[in-house]
């Protein structure tokens, strides 16, 4: 009986240690710019452990979204006994799992702490399951949510589909994704999209593409995705195939938000967390960072019904006239100026336009980042400032 109660209390002795360990790496997280906001039910602590070992997890607190050497690092955790081969084993390993980002500048790699989201989610892609996936959506909700629409910037942005371009919009090179292409030939990546394999884990596939190596890399990203097999290489030419079908499917380009673009998603509503997320709100266009919005001239409507259907945010307002479903508005409030609805209208009754307030996103991720970190809110700034959003202030 005492071997038995030495060996509980030994065991409960190891669930506290590790517990006190995962928990400092909340808050650690939470400090960073995104944010990793704790739970009533404890679910991110459950994320955590399937993203760090604990000897990662004791590690990643000696990181943070500033990059550093392996050797700045060492500096920081030889006292542990820990051997410059040891440490170098664990960030490759930390690397291959998605559990950090790492960069290379003049031929050595530097490391930082990911967001959970854009971040250590998306590198899931390998091991997606349904388990997983349901914790996440249950932290999206419960706590997740609100850090990712709460920042002073969005982390990611809204682009144009090429088809609603036209040349008298004079469109920014940062908004035109053929541009963000031709800046990045060469280091260019494809996977899948984690969101959609996530949906495909519980038996939920997705309604608008049957396809889901539709998320493309670029820089840093790209060398990423391709060094740790998260995706693969892909021409220039074979990206603007594979966006010109996520075009003609109706999918939402959602790059960085930065001008040095580091990754293009094409979403959907049923799919992706973000657009399902500010779908669910009365105002989206006040959480999705984008400067254009659609222009209805109704005269030129025939009913086809098309862009009703395809708008990911119900902002157009449609009319039953006889046997045809007509376009009578646009709800600016509602629009994120995608221009799938554009590209999508034959007779040409839609158009996009600028806003008159245009947003010039930061210079690169980093800047992005030390931008969202400057104008940090606390949880009640999270709540008053999401709050004020909702009802339109």
């Amino acid at each position: 009986m005492q071997q038995l109660k030495m060996r509980l209390k030994d065991s409960m002795s190891i669930f506290w240690q590790s517990h006190k360990v995962y928990k400092k790496l909340q808050k650690h997280l939470d400090k960073q710019p995104v944010g990793f906001p704790a739970t009533l039910s404890g679910v991110e602590l459950r994320l955590l452990r399937d993203a760090f070992t604990l000897k990662e997890a004791e590690l990643a607190l000696e990181l943070d979204y500033k990059f550093q050497s392996a050797d700045q690092i060492f500096e920081k955790v030889k006292d542990r006994g820990i051997t410059e081969a040891d440490l170098q084993a664990m960030l490759d390993n930390m690397e291959k799992h998605g559990a950090m980002f790492v960069k290379i500048v003049d031929g050595q790699k530097q490391y930082s702490l990911h967001p959970y989201a854009v971040g250590i989610f998306e590198m899931k892609l390998p091991t997606m399951n349904a388990n997983y996936y349901m914790d996440f959506r249950k932290y999206m909700y419960q706590s997740l949510g609100m850090a990712f629409l709460t920042t002073a910037r969005t982390q990611m942005r809204v682009i144009p589909v090429e088809k609603s371009v036209t040349p008298d919009l004079n469109i920014a090179t940062y908004d035109e994704v053929r541009e963000l292409v031709l800046q990045n030939d060469g280091h260019i990546a494809l996977a899948d999209c984690v969101c959609r394999k996530g949906r495909d884990s519980i038996g939920r596939p997705c309604k608008e593409t049957d396809r889901r190596e539709v998320c493309i890399g670029f820089g840093d990203f790209a060398d990423m995705y391709t060094r740790n097999n998260f995706g693969r290489s892909i021409t220039k030419e074979e990206t603007f195939e594979i966006l010109a079908q996520n075009e003609k499917e109706g999918l939402v380009l959602m790059p960085s938000n930065s001008q040095e673009s580091y990754f293009v998603c094409s979403c959907c509503k049923c799919c992706c967390a973000c657009l399902e997320g500010v779908s669910l709100l009365a105002r989206p266009a006040d959480f999705v960072s984008n400067n254009y919005h659609a222009v209805l001239d109704a005269e030129k409507c025939v009913g086809c019904g098309k862009c009703g259907r395809i708008c990911k945010m119900d902002a157009i307002k449609m009319k039953q006239d006889g046997k045809k479903t007509k376009a009578i508005k646009i709800d600016l409030k509602r629009c994120i100026g995608c221009g799938v609805c554009v590209a999508s209208c034959k007779p040409g009754a839609l158009t996009l336009a600028k806003k008159e307030k245009q947003i010039v996103p930061p210079r690169d991720m980093d800047t992005l980042y030390e931008e969202i970190m400057e104008k940090k809110k606390g949880t009640i700034g999270r709540t008053l400032h999401l709050g004020r959003k909702i009802v339109g202030l």
